[in-house]
Formats: structure tokens, C-alpha cells, sequence
């Protein structure tokens, strides 16, 4: 049997992927000033991003653990994200682009030939460089995309780890995860520098792949984990106590026998394609249709996402990674390989 039909990472994935795209929903419909930090909408897709980040870096890891080979290692993460990544960003430009501009078709284009363009919309954050969006509530293009840069940097520094033969250590990642939290405590106040604290989900699920054999994992406990949690709900010790709690429970229903759940992804795996095609696609629905209601709007959204991110996965992701033996033999197909 495939070892992928032995766990639920792929559903995991796309209840995390699914619950952002939701969470979206109501930032892009409201605009994000008028999002707050507890506000349950956002805590619902930050718990989808942590939820992916913990499945990062434990088969991330478990990747490196079972095949220690430096260029075979960043041949697989390349292939698992670049491809996508081109028809997302191709996608924007061709596509939810002309669409969507302002712009006259010959401007829009002129303003893509522009070098300075390029430089002001770093993985199409700002609507207005070549505008489109510019009367949404929120003039962002793709801003999920933030995220891609930051976890290849984490892929690379487990990598390193591995290549200088102290990844195997247990607690090795103790130090990363103290040393993000003290960034996130001293930027807690900054929008944009506080997110570091989504590294610390991707250090525990390393944590935890690496000490598997040691920790126990019980529904009891994981049910106890979620009590500091419920009394400090609207607080940042929720925050702080949420660093256990979720990647205890992520890895907790991982490998939970579950009926039916393991074989979830036997139709491919879409959470990829769901995270990099839907905000655009968001986007477009409240420009062309401004009086659009919330739940039209997440109806919309799944309704085009789902069904594209099997077809990325099926045309475009999944022929990526039948690559990754073109130049090694790499012969075994372990559920971290698609991580």
C-alpha cells in the first residue's frame, strides 16, 4: 500500500488550505483595517497556516531523515513549488491582469515590460503597479505568495542542518524555536514582522518528526492542550499556548485511524493550487461584482478554487515531481516526497 494512504497529511492540508481561502473570504470583503486580531474569521486562517507549516517541517524533515542527499533534497522542493508557483504568477499576468486593469490592454502590458514594475510588486503584493484592484477593499494581487520565499529559506536551513550532521539531534531545534519566539515577543506589535511567529510552527513539526518515538500522542492529551487555550481566548497567551496545542493535534490526527480519511487524497492533492490561484481569484469576483454578498462570495471562491487546484495538480504539479528521478534514481515514494 502507499504509505500517503496510511496517514491524513493530504486531508490535513486541505482543511488548512480551506480554511484560509474562508478566512480571505472576510478579509478581502471587509478590508484588512477592519480586521482585528482576534476576530474569529482570522484566527480560523492562521490556524490553517500553522496547521501547514507544522506538516512542513515534520515531513520536510522525515525528507531529509530517509534521503540525506543535498541536490536530490532541493531538487524535490523545487519541483514541488516552482511549477505551480510560474502558472499562478503566469496566471496573474495574463489572465486576472487584463481583466481587471484600469489600465488600457497596452498600458497594462507596457507597465509589465517595466523593470521598475517588477521591482514594485514583489510576488504581486501591490494591485496599484499595475493597476488592478485599485477599488477593492484591499489592493493586494496574490499576498498569500509572502509565505513561499519564507518556507524555501526554512527547507534551506534544514537542509544546512542536515549537511553539517546535526539534524539528527533530538532537541536541535529548541534553540530556532526559543530564538523565533523572542523575535516574535520583540516585534509583537508590528503587522508585518510579527508573522515570524509562524516559523516556530514549522520548527516544532521538525521538533516533532525528530523525537516521533518519544512522544505519545493521545486524544486525552490533546483535548487537556486545548484548555489554557479556551481560557486565555482573546488574549496573546492564546498565541503562546497554541505553539503546543496545534502541532500536538496535527500530528495527532496525522496518524489517527480515522475511516475513509487516509484515502483522501487519492484524487491528487489540491492544497497547493488552493493557496497560490484563489486570492487572485477572490480579488476578481468583489472588482467585477462590488455588491457581491460574503456567502456568495466564499461559495464563489471554492467553487473555482477546488476545481482548478485538481486540474494544477493533475497538469501541472503532479508531472512536476515524476521529474525529480530525471537526474537521480530515486525509486521510493514516501509521503514526505510531496511535502
Amino acid at each position: 500500500m502507499d504509505v500517503r494512504y496510511t496517514n491524513n497529511f493530504d486531508f490535513l492540508r486541505f482543511f488548512a488550505a480551506a480554511s484560509i481561502i474562508f478566512s480571505h473570504c472576510f478579509a478581502l470583503y471587509l478590508g484588512y483595517s477592519n480586521v482585528f486580531l482576534f476576530d474569529w474569521h482570522l484566527l480560523v486562517g492562521q490556524t490553517g497556516l500553522a496547521i501547514l507549516l507544522v506538516i512542513s517541517g515534520y515531513l520536510i524533515t522525515q525528507s531529509w531523515d530517509k534521503k540525506p542527499q543535498l541536490k536530490l533534497f532541493l531538487w524535490k522542493r523545487a519541483l514541488r513549488i516552482v511549477p505551480g508557483l510560474i502558472i499562478s504568477i503566469s496566471m496573474i499576468m495574463l489572465i486576472i491582469g487584463p481583466l481587471n486593469t484600469t489600465f488600457s490592454i497596452q498600458e497594462y502590458f507596457g507597465k509589465l515590460a517595466s523593470f521598475s514594475t517588477w521591482l514594485a510588486v514583489p510576488f504581486y503584493t501591490n494591485g496599484w503597479a499595475i493597476g488592478i484592484f485599485t477599488n477593492n477593499p484591499v489592493t493586494y494581487v496574490n499576498a498569500p505568495l509572502w509565505t513561499i520565499p519564507v518556507e524555501f529559506s526554512l527547507y534551506i536551513l534544514v537542509a544546512l542542518l542536515g549537511v553539517i550532521g546535526i539534524l539528527k539531534k533530538r532537541y536541535i531545534m529548541l534553540p530556532f524555536i526559543l530564538l523565533t519566539a523572542l523575535a516574535w515577543f520583540s516585534f509583537y506589535d508590528s503587522p508585518v514582522l510579527n508573522k515570524i511567529r509562524f516559523a516556530i510552527y514549522f520548527f516544532i513539526g521538525s521538533f516533532l518528526y525528530m523525537n516521533r518515538d518519544k512522544i505519545k500522542f493521545r486524544w486525552w492529551i490533546g483535548l487537556i492542550l486545548l484548555i489554557p487555550i479556551l481560557l486565555t481566548f482573546g488574549t496573546e497567551y492564546m498565541f503562546i499556548f497554541a505553539f503546543i496545542a496545534i502541532p500536538y493535534f496535527v500530528i495527532l490526527v496525522a496518524y489517527a485511524k480515522i475511516p475513509h480519511l487516509s484515502g483522501f487524497g487519492k484524487w491528487g492533492d489540491p492544497s497547493y493550487g488552493m493557496y497560490i490561484y484563489t486570492y487572485p481569484i477572490q480579488q476578481t469576483i468583489l472588482n467585477l461584482w462590488p455588491s457581491v454578498e460574503i456567502w456568495q462570495l466564499i461559495a464563489l471562491s471554492f467553487g473555482c478554487a477546488i476545481p482548478l487546484a485538481y486540474l494544477s495538480w493533475h497538469l501541472v504539479e503532479k508531472k512536476a515531481l515524476a521529474l525529480k528521478n530525471i537526474k537521480i534514481n530515486f525509486k521510493s515514494k514516501s509521503k514526505s516526497e510531496i511535502a
